[in-house]
């Protein structure tokens, strides 16, 4: 255990901590434990980190990662749900909210309280066999957790949770009579649901957004995508769908991702962005990670590490560069990092105004590019009490409009033990509306230049090109309501090894046409369809691999995966 901080968490975490609501992503070389509650990367109950990198080498490149989400009312009070170790409590606890009051009583949260995990080979499995009739017969008994996904709610609880393929369209997932089964992001995936609502704010002590999360964890590992990428190997994503169940509008929201990093050895770290690329990261103060009082260092060749944003909020013409790639209100411009701070830990001697937030408002400061004590981060140094303001702290080399000039900024003060956060916003979250958000974590080695940073970089570059090919952002609207009879697409089966059906829930709604492309967005065919809400495509003379079916619809258009084996 790294500090005496940890040892306060232990009495309000330990015993929440069962095998089904932790569990670890695990199909590549990580091994990451996750909680449903918000938080993950770090052991509850012993206080000890779980981001092990390579897998069984006792190892750890994060300690603890959490989300917060902070945002004001049409009155500007303030609403925040944030946490980092739980020394006073939680601010998320399991489920989904009920959809008219935003409310979520202990029994729902109780039956929440679980992690679903699933390989894509269990689906693939369940798939073949039941085309085969074992599974109706009973000689093929599926996983538990595909057998349990939750992917409705009743009552006032959404119809719309966990994702699933509808095989025989009637709009319940039945996997045992009608062959449903999930849709899962990458080779493993981790699902669950958590919320603000349950109790009083106890972290932060603030107001309830009444938000409502569906999290995937998920990663690539024993699949012809992970053989082909192998920058896959060290890297973790996750994705958030945030749903606000309030009736308030809120604006100046954040969405803040908290992570008390550790390249092995807590004490010899620095960190920095790379505002371009929409990362924050850590390094080795030195070429050499001790292994100190137990903690594994990496020793010679230390990594680099960190998170980058993948996806945020749709974004308004503004006249910002809200995703940094140095252009102004394109067509569907999202927010990524627009803040990158930091805290040190509470040790002895240091500052308070550098260290953590103590209630909800200096957790909305840290957030917003604000120090603890409300005075802003600035140019130079350790980005404190300086002239110039910044949202931004050590880019590193200068950026495209950067307020601290040409110069580059790197860390070099004392290295220590580092939390950063890396900031989204602000953007409006209007009631009923969803802001979909991903990270991605990496972990790099440099073993021949010995330059993990730049090599971090590269590798960043290319999870950015992966995403954008294999996950793409549905770019339709800024906000999205959630109705029940909004159109959503089905693709099924898929994979396929001759044809897949495209078919609309939403009766009323129609199927312009359709184009199939390849990998890197090359037209392999197109299909226009007869005025109908459900088409039959033939794929049989395509080779085996990934394709994208891109489906223009009366009030838009939707990239859906499908995989012809």
């Amino acid at each position: 255990m790294k500090a005496l901080i940890l040892l306060v968490c232990l009495f309000s975490s330990i015993f929440i901590k069962s095998q089904n609501n932790y569990k670890y992503l695990d199909i590549n070389q990580v091994k990451a434990g996750l909680s449903n509650r918000g938080d993950m990367h770090w052991d509850l109950a012993a206080g000890n980190p779980a981001y092990e990198v390579p897998i069984g080498s006792g190892k750890h490149s994060d300690f603890a990662t959490g989300l917060w989400i902070g945002a004001l009312d049409l009155g500007n009070q303030l609403h925040v749900a944030a946490q980092t170790y739980r020394q006073s409590g939680v601010d998320f606890w399991p489920g989904p909210l009920d959809t008219i009051n935003g409310s979520v009583s202990s029994v729902v949260s109780n039956q929440f309280d679980k992690i679903w995990k699933l390989n894509q080979t269990d689906i693939n499995l369940f798939i073949t066999n039941f085309n085969n009739g074992n599974v109706q017969n009973g000689t093929y008994i599926p996983v538990a957790d595909l057998l349990s996904w939750p992917a409705q709610g009743t009552g006032n609880y959404s119809r719309n949770l966990a994702p699933f393929m509808d095989v025989n369209n009637n709009h319940i997932y039945d996997p045992l009579v009608g062959g449903d089964y999930p849709i899962i992001k990458g080779d493993q995936s981790l699902y669950f649901i958590f919320n603000d609502n349950l109790s009083t704010h106890q972290a932060t002590g603030s107001s309830a957004l009444k938000v409502e999360v569906h999290a995937t964890a998920y990663a690539y590992g024993n699949s012809a995508i992970a053989s082909q990428y192998p920058f896959l190997s060290n890297a973790t994503f996750y994705n958030y769908k945030i749903i606000n169940r309030s009736n308030m509008n809120y604006h100046n929201a954040y969405v803040t991702l908290w992570t008390d990093v550790d390249i092995g050895y807590y004490l010899d770290d620095y960190i920095g962005c790379d505002v371009g690329g929409n990362y924050g990261y850590a390094y080795n103060a030195d070429a050499n990670d001790e292994a100190v009082s137990g903690m594994g260092g990496y020793g010679l060749n230390p990594p680099a590490a960190g998170y980058q944003v993948l996806k945020g909020p749709f974004m308004p013409i503004d006249g910002l560069d809200n995703n940094n790639n140095g252009i102004i209100d394109e067509a569907c411009e999202q927010q990524l990092m627009s803040r990158f701070t930091y805290f040190n830990n509470s040790f002895p001697g240091v500052p308070l105004q550098s260290t953590d937030p103590q209630n909800g408002a200096q957790y909305y400061q840290y957030m917003s590019g604000f120090w603890r004590d409300g005075s802003p981060f600035t140019c130079g140094g350790n980005g404190y009490g300086g002239s110039v303001a910044t949202p931004f702290v050590y880019p590193g080399v200068t950026y495209s409009n950067s307020p601290c000039g040409a110069t580059s900024w790197f860390e070099a003060s004392t290295p220590g033990d580092r939390r950063y956060m890396i900031g989204i916003g602000p953007f409006d979250f209007n009631s009923n509306s969803i802001q979909e958000i991903e990270y991605v974590h990496c972990t790099s080695f440099d073993y021949i230049n010995h330059n993990p940073v730049v090599k971090l970089k590269t590798d960043m570059q290319m999870l950015k090109t992966f995403s954008d090919v294999f996950n793409p952002s549905d770019c339709i609207q800024s906000s999205i309501k959630e109705i029940e009879n909004v159109t959503t697409v089905e693709l099924y089966p898929n994979p396929t090894n001759s044809s897949f059906v495209i078919s609309l829930k939403n009766r009323n709604e129609m199927i312009i046409d359709v184009v199939i492309l390849d990998v890197l967005g090359k037209e392999i065919k197109k299909i226009k369809n007869d005025q109908s809400n459900q088409l039959t495509i033939n794929v049989a003379d395509l080779p085996s691999g990934i394709y994208f079916a891109k489906v223009f619809l009366e009030k838009g258009s939707v990239i859906k995966k499908i995989i012809k084996e």
